[in-house]
């Protein structure tokens, strides 16, 4: 499959863009031993498996976002709000400059989600456009319940299957079954920085990913279903508009 990149340089040789715009929007940011870039291959992911099924061109991945809690944790980096609602904005504005119609924003980072929501509403509100953000891991709350037997989270199973999904090889990469240590968030309790960079969102202490190729290939399915029934419920509204 051709790379966002690849397509981009395709389509922008013409000049032209097509009525439908996914954009990939991530950050870099610690995951224990996962990727420090884990968030943007999600979306990525996503957004190359997606974009071609409702005809829509994809914009260069968006790779900054805006960090908390893991900002002390090595390999984080990050936007401000303000600076990241302003890029978003500046960007849904010279789309819509160029013809664009809808954009779609496949957002691989929880601390993205509220900023996000301003900002696409601001381009709404000013130019017209219909513009939607999906964050893919909320479509699904008992989807790792039901494969995995356990709700992990942040740098957990669900986000290892998307990056073994873009990179196979990544599955022999490191040692699943060893236990890395974690931290388990508290209702009540704000920290600053996260004590770890794995956040098990159910009761733990340490995190393995002792699950089968088949396992988080059946996750990743099961988000992409997710999101096609979102989408088609979306762009089915907005033609009747």
């Amino acid at each position: 499959m051709n790379s966002p990149a690849n397509l981009w340089q395709l389509k922008s040789t013409y000049g032209e863009f097509s009525r439908r715009v996914f954009w990939p929007v991530g950050t870099v940011e610690a995951h224990g031993p996962l990727p420090v870039g884990t968030d943007n291959i999600s979306a990525e992911y996503v957004a190359r498996t997606l974009a071609p099924e409702y005809g829509a061109d994809i914009l260069p991945l968006l790779p900054f976002g805006v960090n908390r809690s893991l900002v002390a944790h090595r390999g984080s980096l990050g936007l401000s709000p303000e600076t990241f609602k302003a890029v978003v904005e500046d960007v849904g504005f010279s789309l819509h400059r160029n013809g664009v119609e809808e954009l779609v924003v496949i957002n691989g980072h929880g601390g993205n989600t509220s900023h996000l929501k301003e900002a696409l509403h601001s381009i709404h509100l000013n130019t017209g456009m219909k513009v939607a953000s999906l964050d893919w891991w909320a479509l699904v709350p008992t989807l790792s319940q039901e494969i995995f037997g356990q709700v992990q989270g942040h740098a957990g199973v669900e986000e290892f299957a998307f990056v073994v999904a873009a990179y196979p090889e990544a599955y022999d990469s490191f040692n699943r079954e060893r236990a890395y240590p974690a931290y388990h968030p508290k209702a009540g309790v704000s920290v600053y920085p996260a004590p770890r960079s794995i956040l098990l969102y159910t009761e733990g202490r340490e995190n393995s990913y002792p699950f089968t190729r088949e396992q988080l290939r059946r996750y990743v399915d099961g988000v992409l279903a997710a999101l096609r029934e979102v989408l088609n419920e979306i762009f089915a509204g907005w033609e009747a508009l």
